[in-house]
């Protein structure tokens, strides 16, 4: 018996594939849906900027964000992170961490600019610390932090921080 002549007709690409859901077999609780335009634009990476004075605690928290396949940028001052933000340098972050306690300007002074600013305010603050004040967690989340943070952060905390990133 000869062998059939291979298609010359291209394969789908994956973007053209046709995205139909497969019927499930007898006890297979498992579901096959397909992938809609909006589910695509949730699954794009979303941004962070990382702000910490400390070089350890900045690559500690860049790498559990980016374990959870955030994209991040890091910087070491507060001052630094507003020019950056200011001259449009970072036109797509979904969310700014900070340290609380840095040189210069604080990240609560930080989180005061980016509320007060029509073109940040929109932006979600996480405010890291390694001291457990709580008028200071209570102060920041007043002036409209997202959430407050205990150092060391932990890749637990990852969870929480998905559900404040826009």
């Amino acid at each position: 018996m000869a062998a059939a002549a291979p298609s010359l007709a291209p394969s789908p690409s994956p973007a053209t594939a046709p995205t139909t859901a497969a019927s499930p077999k007898a006890g297979d609780r498992s579901k096959v849906v397909p992938l809609t335009a909006a589910d695509e634009v949730e699954l794009e990476e979303k941004h962070v900027l990382a702000v910490d004075d400390s070089s350890v605690d900045r690559a500690v928290i860049a790498k559990i964000l980016r374990s959870s396949k955030y994209r991040v940028t890091t910087v070491d001052s507060a001052t630094r992170a507003l020019e950056l933000l200011a001259l449009g340098l970072l036109p797509d972050v979904n969310m700014i961490i900070t340290d609380y306690w840095m040189p210069g300007m604080t990240g609560y002074e930080l989180l005061k600019h980016v509320k007060e600013s029509s073109k940040l305010k929109e932006i979600p603050v996480v405010i890291m610390s390694s001291e457990n004040v709580p008028n200071r967690i209570t102060r920041c989340l007043e002036e409209g932090a997202e959430d407050f943070l205990l150092k060391p952060v932990r890749p637990s905390d990852v969870s929480r921080l998905c559900s404040r990133i826009r």
